[in-house]
């Protein structure tokens, strides 16, 4: 297999026994066949209250017999996809698992690189290894991960098990994956099917080539993404036609793939895979996939533990586009728990859910459109992205004028700033003294909360505010800058007038669910508060994997580093 593993080694994991009970015989319950990892993109956990009288299916079996964390947050500031899929399948922040960000910084090339992008690995689109030897500027693999994950930790001790991923995103699926997986598949927009990365694979396996082959994709072609639900269902959410919405016209239901009347009317081409993964019908597919991997890769068939996991995304990209609010949102939800229902049967049918233990959380949650929070009375507001700059050069002009230089010294990328200190050699100012000035200065920006230095987030002395700890959390000393700007609560920076997003360490984008259902799981309610970085070590307790005795492996590019940032959540499981 044409590929560069980072090889993970496990020292000493032995076989260890509990305590059972009040018996004097030692015993060790069984591990799962199957431990099932379900993140749903942007799902904030206030869905499953709005919701739950709704959910009858997958949502509501896991509310019913799961032990359901009410309280569950992400510890750090930048909330976006990749910190939040790795984070849930490291069990450590992104200050130690380096993925702080879709995209950061590195200072080394002076521009900003995605977080699973790598040249070295082409993606592989079919069976007939058509991903090519050369190099690939479309490739990915996890190289850029600084932790190890759950599937390297189950692989290390059982290098017969088999670790399986599948997403709507690339990084989802790769993150969650990590270094030792069988393969990551992710959605591909180009071909309606699901494809690979050659770090995993020199070509799709029969099955996903079959199954591409049949393009499952092109059913809904010409289907519309209509309501579901009667209309009495959706009182928990906002009237239908709100202008803040998608393209701020096409907003109410039906949704309908908009074909070029010029086109023949069959095409099915990359435009209409887009529109598809902005509809529930993404994750139905996602989930279809995913039962064609356990049945043709026999997960959970034999005495070894296998590892799959499930990252749906449509869930983002209609909230991003409708806000958490809207029926359309709602609609997706309820879809959802539909087609979760229809899985868990299957895996009843296939595995038995006795043998299987089953996880579900988010990488990040949303902020509600500002159109709608602000007519309920709340200080929001949506500044258009040339609006912002224009600010920020205005106060960039005041330091320029009070420094008597013509020098732009500031950069901005996003809510990272870096700084040329040129500036402040001519001032005779340290860097830490400039990166202090130049933050005093942003603060003053109508849009900002708080401007963090770098050597504010590098050290270890204590929160000095509220919100520091959760900034530190998402700063890694090569990939992060000299500033990072937080915006003001329920305040958006938008490039449109519609649409919304999140990646701040406000409630409303941390506050996610977390829920563990299985045999050896306790069913309830824990209302205190707790980390997602508490689930994979809870899993890797359920598949007796000792995390204390791997090492960090030093191959590769860069080191990857064993241990965790969380606990286990012994309160939930059955002894």
């Amino acid at each position: 297999m044409m590929k560069s593993r980072w090889y993970v080694i496990a020292a000493g994991i032995g076989l260890g026994a509990l305590l059972f009970s009040s018996c004097s015989r030692w015993f060790k319950p069984a591990a799962p066949k199957l431990a099932v990892v379900i993140v749903v993109d942007q799902m904030r956990y206030d869905y499953l209250v709005r919701f739950a009288g709704l959910f009858s299916g997958g949502f509501g079996k896991l509310l019913r017999e799961g032990a359901v964390f009410t309280n569950a947050h992400h510890d750090h500031a930048n909330t976006e996809t990749a910190p939040g899929h790795a984070t849930l399948l490291t069990g450590s922040h992104p200050s130690h698992h380096g993925i702080i960000g879709n995209n950061f910084y590195e200072p080394q090339i002076g521009r900003q690189v995605y977080c699973v992008d790598d040249s070295n690995f082409a993606v592989v689109k079919s069976d007939d290894k058509e991903a090519m030897n050369s190099p690939s500027p479309g490739g990915k693999s996890p190289h850029k991960l600084r932790r190890s994950t759950l599937g390297d930790w189950l692989k290390a001790k059982n290098p017969a098990a088999k670790v399986i991923s599948i997403a709507g995103k690339d990084r989802s699926a790769i993150l969650m994956a990590g270094f030792e997986a069988e393969a990551a598949y992710w959605f591909d927009a180009s071909s309606g099917g699901f494809i690979s990365s050659r770090y995993y694979l020199d070509a799709l396996p029969e099955w996903a080539a079959q199954w591409n082959a049949a393009r499952h994709a092109g059913r809904y072609y010409g289907k519309a993404w209509e309501k579901s639900h009667q209309e009495k269902d959706y009182f928990v959410s906002r009237e239908d036609f709100f202008s803040a919405e998608g393209d701020g016209e096409h907003t109410t239901f039906p949704h309908e793939f908009a074909t070029d009347e010029a086109a023949s009317t069959n095409a099915i081409d990359r435009r209409f895979y887009e529109w598809l993964a902005n509809t529930p019908f993404a994750d139905a597919l996602t989930l279809e996939f995913a039962q064609q991997a356990v049945q043709a890769e026999q997960l959970g068939a034999d005495g070894t533990p296998d590892l799959l996991l499930i990252g749906l995304s449509a869930t983002d990209l209609i909230g991003h586009d409708f806000g958490p609010l809207s029926q359309e949102s709602e609609n997706n939800l309820l879809r959802l728990d539909a087609e979760l229902a229809k899985f868990f049967a299957f895996l009843e049918a296939t595995v038995g859910l006795k043998n299987c233990v089953i996880a579900l959380s988010a990488d990040h949650g949303v902020l509600p459109l500002p159109e709608e929070l602000r007519r309920r009375g709340f200080e929001s507001a949506r500044i258009l992205y040339d609006e912002a700059f224009e600010e920020v050069k205005g106060v960039m002009r005041e330091m320029q004028q009070e420094w008597r230089t013509n020098r732009r010294f500031l950069r901005a990328f996003g809510a990272d700033i870096v700084l040329d200190f040129r500036v402040a050699d001519s001032l005779g100012l340290s860097p830490a003294a400039f990166r202090s000035r130049v933050a005093a200065k942003l603060r003053t920006l109508s849009f900002v909360s708080d401007v963090f230095t770098r050597d504010e987030l590098q050290a270890t002395d204590g929160a000095t505010c509220e919100f520091l700890e959760k900034q530190r959390h998402s700063f890694y000393p090569d990939r992060s800058t000299d500033l990072v700007l937080q915006l003001k609560p329920y305040y958006l920076v938008s490039e449109k007038s519609q649409g919304t997003t999140h990646g701040s360490p406000y409630e409303y984008d941390t506050h996610v669910p977390m829920i563990f259902w299985g045999e050896r799981i306790k069913p309830g309610r824990i209302d205190s508060s707790h980390k997602t970085v508490d689930l994979a070590p809870t899993l890797a307790y359920l598949l007796h994997l000792d995390l204390s005795s791997l090492k960090s492996q030093k191959e590769g590019r860069g080191a990857v580093e064993y241990g965790v940032d969380g606990e286990v959540l012994k309160m939930v499981i059955k002894e």
